[in-house]
This record gives C-alpha cells, structure tokens and sequence, in this order.
C-alpha cells in the first residue's frame, strides 16, 4: 500500500517563537512525542535537542512565510513525554491532534510510532519518525512518514559487508523481542540467505530482560563465527558482555540503532570490535549548514550533538520547508514531501519514496577505543 497519507501528557513543554503562514494564523503548530524517560530516552532526549534548536533557529530569523504569504508567524512546538509507551503515545497523539498541530515528529521508537501511526493516519495528519526504523512503518499510511532509514534497508547492507567484504557465511543471531528487534533480525535473515549464507542459529529475548543466559547458551552451541545483535544500545552491551562471559569470541555485529557511548557503558572491552552500520553523520563536513548546526548546538547544549540530534534537526526544517513552500494543509504538504527535491540536511540528504520512507544508505562503523570510527578510515 502507498504510503503517503498520521488523555493525560505527563511532560509538556512549549516552545514559542516566530514562523510564517498563507491563510493568516498566528501560529503554526508542531508536536513533538519522544521519550524522554523511558527505554529510548536516550533517542528522545538527543532528538528534542535538535528539534528545539531548528525551532529557535526559525523563529531567531523571524519566523516561517507560510506559503510564501509573506507574513511571518511563530513556530510552537509541543513537546509530549511518551515514556517509551506505546499506549501513552497514543494518547498524546490524540491530545495534540485535539490541539490542531499542522505535524508531528516522532517517535523514537518503532513500537510507540506504529501504535500512533493509525491515529495520525485517520485524522490526516503528518507524521514524521527522525528515528523508528522497523519494516512495518512502510505500511502504516499516507501520512507516515521517516527521515531515517528502515531496517530492512541497514540488514541489507550490513548483510552485504558480513559476507562479501568481512567473507563470512555462517552466523546467528540474538534479537530484541521488539517490533524494532524482531523487524531488523528478520530482513537480516532474508537477506543474509539470499546471498547465499547460513544462519546457524536464532534467539530472541524480552525488551525488558536482565538476564541473556538462555539466549546466550544456544548461541554458543551452535560456535557461530559471527553474531549479529539485534537491539538497542544498552541491551546490545549487555548482550556482548554476556556473550563474552560465556566463551562466545565470535565477530560481533550491532544494529543501526546503537549510540556508541551508551553500548559502551554496558559492554565495556566486550563490544571492541564491533561493527554495526549508521545513516551517514558527517559532522566535520566543511558546509555551511554543518557550521550552523554544529556551532549553535554547542552554544545551547555543548558538544553532545549525534546523529539522532541531527536527524531531530533535519526533520522540522523539512516540515518548515514543506509548509513555507505549500501552506498548513495536511495534502499539499503531503504533496511537497512525496515530489520534493532532496533535502540537503545535516544528517544527510533525504528524499521520499512513494511509501514515505527515506532513502538513504549506511556506513559501516566499528568501536575500537570505546569509540566509533568509520571502516576503512
């Protein structure tokens, strides 16, 4: 299916400042539902960083000229606490929809996105994920969209470099028993099979577990000489610890979902070495909007910026720019995303395919030191 078509809040915050509009409003209105607590309170917290910077920016120039009316008004942007909780989100879907928010960014986590997707879906209202990156969200409606890429589009690659640059063809695989988890292992597989490699064995876990020992035990049975772990940040830390306690010294491979540090924090020297793949964040990139983002974040925030703060960044300035170009209703702006030209943003360039989902490609990344560094130099 194509694509294109989007109570109680326990955090709410606002954020006034100067935008622009074509059919006279005062002003325009975006909600943002991240996690801010919660199990992907790292994503949400990185990704409100840039959004609340693109938002000052544009309200620091004055404002947005909506529809190129001429007349320039203030972006608002309502900050929901989804917790990391699907149903939570839900609710502030419909709160901020009840509002009259022209979009909304988020989520950070692919469970909480689909359960609002319907909801935005209904009310024709956009969408857009800077981070949720399960397969399914393809589907999800017309009003859905995502700046970051889809799994089925990182497995593919990271598929592609375990087997034809590292050589390898056996592997397992312990996956997170979410729909980011379970959507990444699965496209994975596929395409790990298509070109003609084996998986030797498959393990999954509850999102919420402290405890691998099961998983781990039936990887090592099957003595694989890579393992691919499909989960968040700290869990894929935990995973690694576990997998070296128990004797496992095959290759490790991570998702696109990693924030290095975090991994790090709960792996320690049992993720060196691991390679996962990352949407292209090229932050010494000598370009004026990289100057901008990377000189104003510090001033606000100091060096923390990621590529989820990138990507927070990127996708109000492509709703800005969507709005600026075709005004507030939910169609044209639907209309300029589904035909625009590519948007050259921090987090590199994005275009949408007819199913709203971006199109970019990954680099491969390894932790050597506790940090990452990009493959090949």
């Amino acid at each position: 299916m194509s694509k294109r078509a989007c109570g109680a809040a326990l955090m709410s915050l606002l954020i006034l400042m100067t935008v622009g509009c074509a059919s006279e409003p005062e002003e325009v209105q975006f909600g943002a539902i991240l996690s801010i607590e919660g199990s992907a309170a790292a994503y949400g917290n990185a990704i409100w960083k840039g959004v609340q910077l693109a938002t000052e920016l544009v309200n620091e120039r004055g404002g947005m000229d909506v529809g190129e009316s001429g007349i320039l008004v203030p972006l608002v942007v309502h900050l929901r606490d989804c917790k990391s909780d699907p149903l939570l989100g839900i609710q502030q879907a419909q709160e901020l929809i009840g509002l009259g928010v022209q979009a909304v960014i988020g989520s950070d986590s692919s469970d909480v996105t689909l359960g609002m997707a319907p909801i935005f879906e209904q009310a024709e209202v956009i969408l857009m994920s800077p981070s949720s990156s399960s397969p399914k969200i393809t589907d999800a409606g017309e009003y859905i969209y995502r700046n970051f890429p889809s799994d089925t589009l990182e497995a593919v690659n990271l598929a592609n470099h375990i087997y034809n640059v590292d050589g390898i063809d056996e592997a397992a695989i312990i996956a997170s028993q979410s729909e980011f988890g379970l959507g990444t292992k699965n496209a994975f597989i596929a395409r790990f099979r298509a070109l003609g490699g084996t998986i030797l064995a498959e393990q999954t876990f509850p999102s919420d577990a402290q405890d691998y020992s099961t998983q781990v035990a039936g990887i090592a049975a099957a003595d694989p000489p890579a393992v691919y772990i499909a989960a968040y940040s700290f869990r894929t830390g935990a995973v690694a610890r576990a997998l070296r306690d128990a004797r496992v010294d095959a290759r490790l491979y991570g998702t696109g979902a990693i924030r290095p540090e975090n991994t790090v924090q709960t792996g320690g020297d049992a993720v060196e070495g691991l390679v996962f793949p990352a949407p292209a964040f090229e932050p010494n990139l000598d370009a004026p909007h990289m100057r901008l983002f990377i000189s104003e974040f510090r001033e606000r925030f100091g060096d923390t910026y990621d590529i989820y703060a990138a990507q927070g960044y990127d996708a109000v300035n492509i709703l800005v720019q969507a709005i600026e170009q075709m005004g507030t209703r939910p169609e044209d702006i639907r209309f300029y995303l589904n035909t625009m030209n590519p948007f050259e943003g921090v987090a590199g360039a994005t275009v949408f395919d007819d199913n709203g989902d971006v199109r970019k490609f990954h680099r491969m990344y390894v932790i050597q030191d506790g940090v990452a560094v990009a493959v090949g130099g």
